[in-house]
């Protein structure tokens, strides 16, 4: 598709007034994406410029309608999302128009603000478009196929946890070859994940969250690691690998953006892609750097070499040191905004969580990971009351149980929906889902009412 419309190179910057076949050749993308409408003649004129605005404003790019860097390293990403408006006929209705363009009726109805299904001719409606990317981590072999296989058509793309980096930067763990031939009859992309220290446990001596640390400063580990992942980059057919780090390297940033550098020009020579998932950061990550704008600006050359950002937007179960839920819409937003302009967020991924935690008050109990199904046993047997958090979506409730006080805080339907918004109200690329293995089943139709799912676009 891309060679139809011509190569882009960016060469110069476009601005109104100038004329050229590189003017041509922009007009022809944003024509493709349903930004501009009339002739590729090659003058950058008002409507040109007007086009180049309204695709700046939607991927949240500084608004100005010339045609810079930022423009042509979205446009050659891949990663652009088309403008989808339906200008509405006489005659038609909202319930035919959901059909012809394969979407809920009330994605209609919530992405226009509609007070009612009656639509009028001339009117113009919006169907947002957006990525919904599922993280899972297949227990058993053979699992997943049974486990997800309703799930993935409702995906752009898979995230299996199926691999891990150790001190030496060797690989460990295999793929399942089943839910491989299960996302290419789907046509749901994958992208493995490699995860390096994201837990706490140790392994032959060193503890996990110390192995980014001596994989960068190692050159044999370092070496082995960059070959390893050029090795798996050649045997798994997928779209790209992502690479997991369990918090933000407080020292060798600069030593990890060339790591990733690397990585990604190594595996790029097999056809993949690299994206990089990473914590979302917290006021804490602030403090312990000491200075929030050199934070931010790591931040920043981390998301620049990965073709997508996943930022982990919740704490797992052994990061708490008090009782409180997973993840918080308002932290969310906050970082968002100190982001801005750090990070392009037309390929950034916010990934939520669909579990809950179980935090008791037993003498030196630890906090539990508890998934919907396990939280929906216990509210169906102690029946207690479940509320919703002031200001947030998380839901909370208690319960006792052997002469023990639980509190739960998880997330449902309502709470995910919260951050799908969220996406769109900023722009995003998208969002993920911590984890498939459980999910509660309202989340699927919550999504659906919020966008159209992206299908073969992540990576192309």
């Amino acid at each position: 598709m891309a060679s139809s419309r011509g190569k882009i190179l960016w060469k110069r910057t476009l601005r109104p007034g100038m004329k050229g076949r590189d003017v041509a050749i922009l007009q022809k993308h944003l024509a493709a994406l349903n930004y501009y409408t009339a002739e590729c003649d090659g003058l950058y004129g008002i409507l040109t410029k007007d086009a180049v605005f309204d695709f700046q404003k939607a991927h949240r790019l500084r608004v100005d309608g010339i045609a810079g860097k930022e423009v042509f390293d979205l446009l050659k990403s891949g990663l652009e999302r088309a403008r989808v408006e339906h200008i509405v006929r006489s005659g038609e209705t909202l319930s035919s128009i959901a059909g012809k363009y394969n979407v809920p009726l009330e994605l209609l109805v919530s992405a226009n603000n509609l007070k009612t299904e009656e639509v009028k001719g001339g009117e113009s409606l919006f169907i947002p478009v957006s990525r919904l990317i599922g993280f899972c981590s297949p227990e058993n072999p053979g699992e997943p196929v049974v486990s997800y296989e309703h799930i993935l058509p409702s995906l752009t793309a898979v995230a299996p946890r199926w691999f891990s980096l150790n001190e030496h930067g060797n690989i460990q763990g295999a793929p399942d070859r089943r839910f491989i031939a299960l996302t290419a009859m789907t046509g749901v992309e994958l992208w493995p994940v490699i995860s390096i220290g994201r837990c706490t446990t140790v392994q032959e001596g060193v503890e996990a969250q110390d192995m980014l640390h001596n994989i960068l400063s190692d050159n044999t580990a370092y070496s082995t690691a960059i070959k390893s992942l050029s090795s798996l980059a050649s045997r798994v057919r997928a779209e790209g690998l992502i690479i997991s780090i369990g918090k933000l390297p407080e020292k060798d940033v600069y030593a990890f953006v060339s790591f990733l550098r690397k990585v990604s020009r190594a595996i790029k020579q097999e056809g993949l892609l690299l994206a990089v998932e990473i914590p979302l950061p917290d006021e804490t990550t602030f403090r312990q750097t000491g200075d929030h704008r050199g934070c931010l600006k790591e931040l920043g050359d981390i998301a620049s070499t990965a073709h997508q950002v996943f930022f982990r937007a919740y704490k797992e179960p052994s990061e708490f040191s008090s009782p409180g839920p997973a993840i918080s819409v308002n932290r969310t937003k906050t970082v968002l905004r100190s982001l801005t302009r750090v990070v392009d967020f037309w390929k950034l991924i916010i990934v939520v969580p669909a579990f809950g935690v179980d935090f008791s008050a037993g003498l030196g109990a630890a906090p539990l990971r508890k998934k919907h199904s396990e939280i929906m046993e216990i509210t169906d047997l102690f029946k207690p009351t479940v509320s919703q958090l002031d200001d947030e979506k998380s839901k909370v409730f208690r319960y006792r149980s052997f002469r023990v006080s639980h509190t739960v805080y998880f997330e449902d339907a309502q709470s995910i929906g919260a951050y799908a918004d969220l996406a769109l109200r900023y722009g995003l690329a998208g969002i993920a889902i911590a984890d498939l293995g459980d999910v509660d089943p309202w989340v699927w139709s919550t999504l659906k009412a919020r966008f159209k799912v992206v299908r073969g676009a992540v990576g192309s």
